[in-house]
This record gives C-alpha cells, structure tokens and sequence, in this order.
C-alpha cells in the first residue's frame, strides 16, 4: 500500500491515572474523562459546568470593566429621550450584534440608529463620517459593537461634537483605551471579568444584560429573546466553545430550534437547515457563510436588515439576496483560488516557506478565505494580496500554521506597509502595488529563518488512542453530551491501531471518495470514509493492515445504529506496498 504525504499525528500527553481519578468521581467512562482533561477540565466541579450547560453559570455582568458606566449613560439616554447611533461591523458577529443591540434598545423604547460599513466604502471600524453622520442625525450617544477599541481619534471626535460614546468589544486593547463614557471589553487589563473569550456579540450580549438588571426588568426573560443572536455570532466569529461560550451556544441553538424570529426562519429555511438537524455545524457551514458573503462583496447592510426583519416576507426576500451573494461569493472565490493556484505553480513557490502571491483582478472580500484553502493545500504561511491598478494600492489577507506567528512576522517588515492588524494565525494589511517585491522578500527571509522543514509538514491532533473493540455506541453517546462542537471543543480525534482491511470501495457520484469496511471480531465489520481520496483505492487492498486516525460518528441510516469512522489519515502497517 502507497499513500499521499504521510502526516504527524499528535498524541495528546493522556495521564491515565488522573483520567481515572475523574471518570470515577464523574462517574463517565475513562474515555470522555481524558477528553474532558484534553479540554482542560480537570476537576468534578468543572467537569460538571461542561457536561451541564447552565445559563445560571453565567457570572455577573457588572464584573465586566465598565459595565456599570455603561447602563447608567445609556439609562440617562434612554430619560431623556436622545437618539442613540450603533456601529457595528460587517461581518456575523458585527452583524448579529448590531441587531442584538437595535432590537434590545427598541424594546427598551429607545430611538435608535443603525449602522454597520460597507467594507470597500466605508472600510473597517467607526470612522470620522461615522461621526459626523451622527452628529446631523442629532444623536447624543453612539454604541460600538465588536468595534471601537482602537479608535480613540474618533472617540475624541465624538467628545468634542458633544456625543458620548460607550464601547462594547472584545478585541484587544492599544495600551491607552479610548476615552470614551464606557469602555467595556473583557480583554482590558484592568478586567476582573473571569472570561475573555466573549465574541463581540457575547460582550454585548451581557452588557446588554447589565442594562436590563440597571433598569429593573427581567433578566430571564431578556435572555430568552436575544440569546439566538448571540449564539450565531459567537459560532461565526469561530470563539472557543468552551466556558461562557458553552453555555450562550447550547442554549442558542435549543432556542433556534423554535425561533419565531422571520430573520432567522428565512435564513434556516433557504440554508435547507431542519430544526432537528440543527447544531453548530450546520450555523458555522449554513448560516455564517450566508450573513458574511454580503459583506465581503456587497452591502452587509441587507444582512443587518435581514435580521432585523418583522415580517415573513420581507425575510424571505432579503434571505434570498444573501443566497445570490454566497452564490456570487462562491464562484468569485472559486476563480481566484484557481488563478492563485495557477500563479504559484507557474512560479514554482510551492517549496517556499511563506508563499506571498498577488493578483490584480480579485476581489478583496474573498482572499481570506482562499488564503485558508491554500494554507490547507500547501501548510505553508500564505499572504494574498489583490491589487487595485487603478489607485495603485493593494489589500492583503494573510493566514498561518501553528509554528509562524504571523502578525509578528508582519510587524518584521512593517516598513513597507500602509496599515497592517490582526493575531498569530491571520493578519490583515494594506500596501502600495510598489513596495511588494521589497515586502515579499524581507517575508521571505523571515519564514526561512523562523520555519523548520518538520514545521512544514502537516499534523493532525488527535485527543487519543483507542482499541477499536472500546468502540462503541454507547460511547459515542456519551461523547454526544461534548455537544456543541466548534472552535476548541472540537469532534474527537482517535488513534486506533492494526486494522484489517476488508474492502476497498469507490463512492460518491464521482466516485470521489474512498470507503474502507475493517475487519473487528467484536463488531462483525466497520466502515470507514475518506473524503475526496477515491484515488487512494488504487493503492490499498484486502488483507492490508492499516492504523488509522478518525473521527467517529454514529449513523442511523435506515433506523438501524452503526459506527462510521470518519477517516483523516492512514499508515499502512502490513500489505503488498508497505
């Protein structure tokens, strides 16, 4: 048996002792107790939070910094009768919590504004014309939402119109935060709020909640009406599901299931997502991609309005434009990935550290996501870059592995940079068309000295090894109780060692993909699946003995139970290519 490349598989370090210790004070198996410690769960009490989702969990709002501040200046607003202008942003979690805060202010009878940029018009986070708009709009208080913490010039604009400002955030701080009215933002310094995790709709999902205690009303029945927008946000701004997060999700998505909201019934509906079917896959895959492809290449404002949507038909036609757009943004991407892939093999830069590749014809609101794709292809550090002819400028989206910090890299060879931002694994900038060949080569020399040749070998974690007869359909249910997967509370990782190959079998309408049936005494027989690796079933054979890496699921095809492992990669142990 030949393969592709063979990848790392990462073990993670098992205690077996404390995993037992934990499985008989939970009273779970040995298995989920490891993953629980995989987790970082490692105590009966905190086991008993992840396993328990509570929203009476949730800690107290107030303990965000200036949370109180904050309900207080919206409070006299609210006295007096002022206009209050929010800004949020154009992707999901702006989005989502733009409405969150439209809609909770309303019902608290506000007379609100509403705005969320235009990425090619209006560009990132509040600008001067955002202030100045406010200021004729006659509005006495402006609320940023998953923006503001880096715009202390437009603060101070704000200030010096006679406007207060109260920002809601959760990115991280410049070392003096703006001067604003409020602040609130778990990530501040000086914060005792005891989860920093927040997506930009949970900080206003709580801040929003201060409020609504401030003033006296009912805190449960808040939460009941705007949890649904603080769960989609915070699964499509990928945040850890783990801790709070944990606990707004599961609830979200319970809540989702019977929404009665025309915004969120259109945008289930024309994703084909059923309520019983509903989990944070299917938003993470069905939903997020729809509210963000307005924004990357039309107006995020329909998204907003979507959202925002009373009536059923009104949602359903919206619903249908963001349909169009992830259609558009589909077809968009897909052209750039393939001259991207075109100019990297034209130029043989496939063995380069850091690929940095441009092109002058692509669509800005869509490099991030092929930049994904190609980090994918290549485990390579890739900055793309689209270049506008016109102005002579260029935006560029960059992305990375887990051993190349990339905002640092970048701040390496900020010298040659308009603007740049962002974190370790993705990074965003902007350049002059001239100064790329001087960027790419300083880039170049800085991935070359950072990057070892194992660093550029793709890995895949898994959580640990088990003997496939442990496999089983009571397991899998008790790992169910892990729900909702996402972002660090990933679907399990196992290890299962020595499998003899049954049958080899090409599946799918192109027989894309590769379906494995493995020998197991215990079981009779298991199937395992691996996506768009048809080509593979050249290469392995009956009787090969394989160790395999997957992720298992139970299939209930037909009403009857069985175990399908997803497969993710295989060795080969013993057959005619090993």
């Amino acid at each position: 048996m030949t393969s592709r490349a063979r990848k790392r598989w990462r073990l993670k370090p098992c205690d077996a002792q404390a995993a037992a210790a934990l499985a008989e004070a939970v009273g779970c198996s040995r298995t989920a107790a490891q993953l629980l410690r995989n987790r970082g769960i490692d105590t009966p009490e905190a086991a008993h939070a992840f396993l328990n989702p509570s929203l009476s969990d949730l800690p107290d709002p107030f303990l965000l910094p200036d949370a109180e501040a904050a309900a207080e200046r919206i409070k006299q607003a609210l006295h007096r009768g002022e206009r209050i202008a929010i800004h949020g942003d154009y992707d999901g979690d702006g989005i989502t919590s733009a409405a969150l805060w439209t809609r909770a202010l309303e019902k608290l009878g506000a007379r609100v504004m509403v705005h969320v940029p235009h990425r090619h018009r209006d560009g990132y986070d509040m600008r001067s014309a955002f202030v100045a708009h406010a200021r004729s709009e006659g509005a006495g208080l402006i609320i940023t939402t998953d923006c503001g913490i880096r715009r202390a010039d437009e603060v101070e604009e704000a200030r010096e119109a006679g406007i207060d400002v109260v920002v809601t955030d959760h990115h991280i701080p410049d070392e003096q935060i703006p001067r604003a009215a409020a602040v609130v933002n778990p990530n501040r310094r000086d914060s005792r709020y005891p989860f920093r995790e927040l997506a930009g709709v949970g900080v206003a999902f709580r801040a929003c909640e201060a409020l609504v205690r401030h003033l006296g009303h009912s805190v449960d029945s808040y939460r009941r009406a705007f949890i649904e927008y603080a769960a989609v946000g915070t699964i499509t701004d990928m945040m850890p599901l783990l801790g709070e997060n944990r606990v707004i999700v599961t609830h979200g998505l319970s809540a989702l299931r019977h929404t009665r909201k025309p915004g969120f019934r259109a945008l289930l509906s024309v994703a084909g997502i059923a309520p019983a079917t509903l989990d944070a896959r299917s938003i993470g895959f069905g939903i997020g991609p729809r509210i963000n492809a307005i924004g990357r290449i039309d107006d995020a404002r329909l998204a907003l309005d979507l959202l925002l949507a009373r009536d059923e038909a009104q949602a359903q036609a919206l619903a249908a434009k963001l349909e169009q757009a992830n259609t558009n943004r589909r077809a968009e991407q897909d052209r750039v990935l393939a001259e991207a892939l075109e100019a990297i093999a034209s130029r043989n830069l496939a063995s380069e550290s850091c690929l940095v590749v441009s092109g002058t014809s692509w669509h800005s609101g869509v490099i991030g996501l092929v930049a994904n794709k190609l980090v994918e292809k290549y485990h390579r550090p890739i900055i793309l870059i689209a270049i506008d002819e016109r102005t002579g400028m260029a935006r560029g989206s960059a992305r990375s592995i887990d051993a190349f910090d990339m905002l640092a890299a970048i701040t390496t060879c900020a010298e040659h940079l308009e603007e740049f931002g962002g974190h370790a694994h993705a990074a965003g900038l902007s350049i002059r068309a001239d100064s790329l060949p001087g960027f790419q080569q300083a880039v170049a020399r800085v991935a070359a000295e950072a990057l070892t040749p194992e660093d550029l070998v793709p890995a895949i974690d898994a959580d640990l090894e088990v003997p496939i007869q442990e496999l089983t359909v009571s397991l899998l249910r008790e790992l169910d109780r892990f729900q909702p997967w996402g972002a660090g509370n990933e679907e399990p990782v196992f290890v299962s060692r020595r499998l003899e190959v049954r049958e080899v079998l090409r599946v799918g309408k192109e027989q894309q993909h590769l379906k494995l049936r493995f020998a197991e005494p215990a079981a009779g027989a298991l199937a395992g699946l691996r996506w768009n690796c048809g080509d593979q079933a050249e290469h392995i054979h009956p009787g090969d003995v394989v160790d395999i890496c997957y992720r298992p699921r139970i299939d209930n095809y037909d009403g009857s139970l069985s175990i399908v492992l997803n497969v993710e990669d295989l060795h080969a142990v013993r057959g005619p290519g090993a």
